[in-house]
């Protein structure tokens, strides 16, 4: 019973990952983590933030101090100045009217990654830190043809010479040992520890990784590139023209006397294309992080792996152990049988006459 146990179970780990597709997920697992490895790094995650608060700085001056200072010189007020910039430089009035909807969204993309961060760091490192999430389908398919192999080679034997085979032993001690390494390995490895960071890192980026997430950070994006090229462009030339001054004189002038539009602008091209490249990973992981999130599968945590590991290891240890226990045995692990009388073996019966 216990050879038959080690049998099915090694089939099971070696259908399970197969019938389950994990490869494909695990796959899945790898290109996100590839994709995002920098961005989600502590410098990473640092440079983000100082890019963000860059943006912000900048438009917050721009909307509460150097337009309403260049809508006084011509005599319009705050809102006139860019009701006037919005007619004649359309991407800009459209930026310009949605900075206040737009940059809050960026702020929580980028706040869910600083959150996120230290989760993502350890899920990475799932099998371990050197070896790729797809290892994790050999964890499986490894111990589950070892055991395979085994249980039917003990079986075959303790059928075949049943009380005359050292080979159904020695299969149950290679299970006990398989059973000890897989609950080993999953407990020093803190495989228990990493999926459940895997799942907080999944439940937080699930809204970003959709069609719906993309497009909405995809229009927000092209919205602030636009109103910046077209300033860099249009508008300051024309406000150059103005003044009689070249675009350089003019920018050099904003740049000393609004310190946080001079910094923003010199800055923008560098800020919004790394913004740009993080926002088109998203879109060309969409598919990747749904086959990660499936892990094992659509309706289960991938906390729940390392328990399908567990369980087999614990179940082997527990039951092929037993069988090797030699409770009751002897000579061999052939259970003792007692004597049909009371009479030891190699003696004649009281009152019975010996043979001539």
């Amino acid at each position: 019973m216990a050879l038959a146990l080690v049998l099915l179970l090694g089939i099971g780990l070696i259908v399970f990952p197969l019938a389950d597709g994990l490869p494909k997920k695990t796959q899945g697992v790898d290109n996100v983590q590839d994709t995002f490895r920098d961005a989600m790094s502590k410098e990473g995650l640092k440079t983000s933030r100082e890019d963000l608060v860059t943006m912000q700085l900048m438009l917050a001056q721009l909307q509460g101090e150097t337009l309403p200072a260049l809508g006084a010189r011509i005599g319009m007020n705050p809102q006139q100045t860019q009701q006037f910039l919005g007619a004649r430089f359309d991407k800009v009035g459209a930026g310009l009217g949605q900075v206040d909807e737009i940059m809050p969204r960026f702020d929580h993309l980028v706040l869910v990654m600083e959150q996120q961060g230290q989760n993502f760091r350890e899920a990475d490192e799932i099998p371990t830190s050197h070896l790729p999430n797809t290892a994790v389908t050999y964890l499986f398919l490894i111990p589950g043809i070892i055991l395979t192999v085994v249980g039917a080679a003990g079986l075959f034997f303790s059928f075949r010479r049943p009380g005359r085979s050292v080979v159904p032993t020695i299969a149950l001690g290679v299970a006990v040992a398989m059973g000890a390494v897989i609950v080993v390995g999953t407990l020093v490895t803190d495989q228990i520890g990493k999926t459940q960071s895997a799942e907080k890192m999944f439940d937080a980026f699930r809204p970003t990784f959709t069609d719906e997430g993309y497009n909405r950070a995809r229009t927000d994006l092209d919205v602030l590139e636009g109103m910046a090229t077209q300033m860099q462009t249009e508008v300051i030339p024309f406000l150059a023209t103005t003044a009689g001054q070249t675009p350089e004189q003019y920018t050099a002038g904003l740049a000393s006397q609004y310190q946080d539009l001079g910094k923003g602008l010199a800055q923008l091209p560098r800020i919004l294309g790394r913004f740009d490249g993080m926002v088109e990973d998203i879109g060309h992981n969409i598919e990747s992080f749904k086959d990660a999130d499936s892990i094992p599968t659509e309706d289960t945590p991938v906390s729940q792996v390392p328990w399908y590991l567990m369980i087999p290891g614990i179940g082997l240890i527990v039951v092929a152990g037993a069988a090797l226990l030699p409770i009751g045995r002897r000579d061999g692990g052939t259970p003792s049988a007692p004597p049909s009388s009371g009479t030891p073996a190699g003696a004649s019966p009281v009152g019975s006459a010996p043979r001539a």
